[in-house]
């Protein structure tokens, strides 16, 4: 008995030396209040003197494991012993302070049951961003376990968008985004960016806990702002989290806001314990950064690393619109570190040559009777150019008085394409990319016929009607023709086949393999849009 007393005082010993420097005793809800404090403490609004939470504090103890996977966690089914929830020695597994409490216990139930199917989630994509996350925290020399900020944020979702138009992994604002050097502007959203948006956090967690000093109201002034947390400090004369949650000086989601953290990392070390033991999670990506000219189409970009298009946007979250910057030269992306780097700059150097480059979007009003064929025919552009620099899902409809973006084209140009190298201080190499000797496009003169253009480059007309998708042999004034010759069409194809998933649509596939509605249709014989799942598809794309 007099050794079993002593190992109780020597856990209570280490775990107070654990909290030291936050402020926290270990608080526990008493018997029957915690369903009050989580679910609806604006019920309980409590004064100043009159506490609602008993203070306690837990010895862990070695325990088998908490939950099979077929079985959910419940709240009522063992006593508050922290024994049930740890072992022995996992404290030292933490570089946050970790308290235990009818608050903290409420939400490993409530993620291990109600919002297990989105726990489940976020644990999948955590295998995915946390090295990278974690890698930045270990720089700054900041505690790796804020990494579960951002899992209680966003769950590690880089397109996360909130009411309060918090946007990222880390959910920043755009004003505290902008404050900690974060770009947002109508082509990248930098917040989104998982390296970019973790170094700006960093700064901003920095900042907060040397206000302080201490991580608990470090992370509720990142959710809440600093101001509203000094006021409460002000207001209650105390920097300890869990007094300022007892006298709900807090908003609600702040006072849950730690509670949550704390059952997140909990649950996250050890998630089997939890019975979340048969997760695929997402691989771990390693990739090298690469530098490609303003305005570079991520179709193209894509197609010469014989990747898929999603997969490259899903590396580059932050690209909003189809293209890289207009406004950015040389723009930094990232891409497999498997890639041949030499390969790749050949293949985009032969591929920049001749395509086409936006210039800049103008914005147009869309007015009644307007049709999308209309304003294609007056500005010289295709639909899938409109695709490349707006934001739509699906099929574009046009609304009077909305606003289309129309992308502006100057003429193929001298590029350059530079490989960012792993060392930061080594400089990057030029690659000279020389305009194309041949000709590839063919401006309509007044009188001239695809006859006539045939004859003069040696190119039938059937291939000519092919490669600009015409249905007749009708041409106008400053008509832009592409010119593909026989050889070319040969051997600058690539043919693919897609099988359609439910829900797809051909504007949807378009956007994936970065070709055109029209093609899609001409390659497959479809007289409409309509396709159906499990539909093979044949995807011709130029190379």
């Amino acid at each position: 008995m007099y050794m079993y007393i002593m190992y109780r005082f020597f856990i209570y010993t280490v775990l107070f030396s654990v909290l030291v420097g936050c402020s926290t005793g270990g608080q526990i809800i008493s018997s029957g209040e915690a369903d009050n404090y989580i679910k609806a403490p604006q019920e309980n609004k409590a004064k100043k003197d009159t506490p609602v939470i008993d203070e306690k504090q837990y010895s862990p103890s070695t325990q088998g494991p908490l939950v099979s996977e077929n079985q959910s966690y419940s709240l009522e089914e063992e006593d508050d012993d922290i024994s049930y929830l740890l072992k022995h020695d996992d404290l030292k597994d933490f570089d946050i302070p970790i308290v235990f409490n009818d608050a903290v216990r409420y939400y490993i139930g409530y993620f291990t049951n109600e919002k297990r199917k989105v726990f489940v989630n976020w644990l999948k994509r955590s295998r995915y961003y946390v090295p990278i996350i974690k890698e930045i925290l270990r720089e700054n020399e900041l505690p790796e376990d804020l990494v579960y900020l951002s899992m209680i944020e966003s769950g590690f979702n880089p397109k996360a968008y909130s009411r309060a138009k918090a946007s990222g992994p880390w959910q920043f604002i755009y004003s505290t985004g902008s404050r900690y050097g974060l770009k947002v502007n109508y082509w990248i959203d930098e917040r989104r960016d998982p390296e970019k948006s973790t170094i700006a956090a960093t700064k901003y967690l920095k900042d907060l806990f040397d206000q302080f000093g201490c991580w608990y109201l470090a992370a509720a002034g990142y959710n809440a702002g600093e101001r509203r947390v000094e006021r409460a400090i002000e207001r209650h004369n105390t920097n300890d989290f869990w007094e300022l949650a007892k006298y709900n000086a807090l908003p609600k989601e702040t006072r849950e806001y730690i509670p949550k953290l704390i059952a997140a990392a909990i649950i996250a070390k050890d998630p089997e314990r939890f019975g979340f033991g048969s997760i695929t999670y997402d691989e771990p990506v390693k990739f090298v950064r690469v530098k490609v000219p303003g305005a570079t189409l991520l179709s193209t970009i894509a197609r010469v690393n014989s990747m898929d298009l999603s997969d490259l946007k899903s590396m580059n979250p932050e690209i909003l619109r189809g293209i890289t910057p207009p406004n950015m030269d040389n723009y930094e992306i990232k891409l497999p570190a498997s890639i041949d780097v030499d390969t790749f700059n050949n293949n985009l150097e032969i591929a920049l040559r001749n395509e086409k480059k936006v210039k800049h979007v103008i914005a147009y009003k869309v007015k009644k009777r307007d049709t999308l064929a209309k304003i294609l025919k007056k500005y010289g552009v295709k639909q899938e150019d409109i695709y490349l620099v707006n934001d739509f899902e699906g099929d574009l409809k046009l609304k009077t008085g909305m606003v289309l973006n129309i992308p502006r084209f100057s003429t193929p140009s001298k590029a350059k394409v530079e490989v960012a190298k792993k060392v930061k201080e080594e400089k990057y190499e030029d690659i000279e990319v020389k305009t194309a000797s041949c000709k590839t496009y063919h401006i309509v003169k007044k009188g001239e016929t695809l006859s006539k253009i045939s004859s003069k480059y040696g190119i039938d007309v059937k291939t000519i009607k092919s490669a600009n998708n015409l249905k007749s042999d009708k041409l106008y004034p400053n008509m832009k023709l592409k010119l593909v010759s026989h050889a070319q069409r040969k051997d600058n194809t690539k043919v693919t086949y897609h099988i359609v998933k439910k829900g797809e649509t051909l504007s949807k596939i378009s956007s994936k393999y970065g070709i055109d509605v029209k093609t899609i249709k001409s390659a497959n014989n479809l007289k409409n849009n309509k396709v159906y799942p499990k539909m093979k598809l044949k995807i011709v794309a130029e190379m």
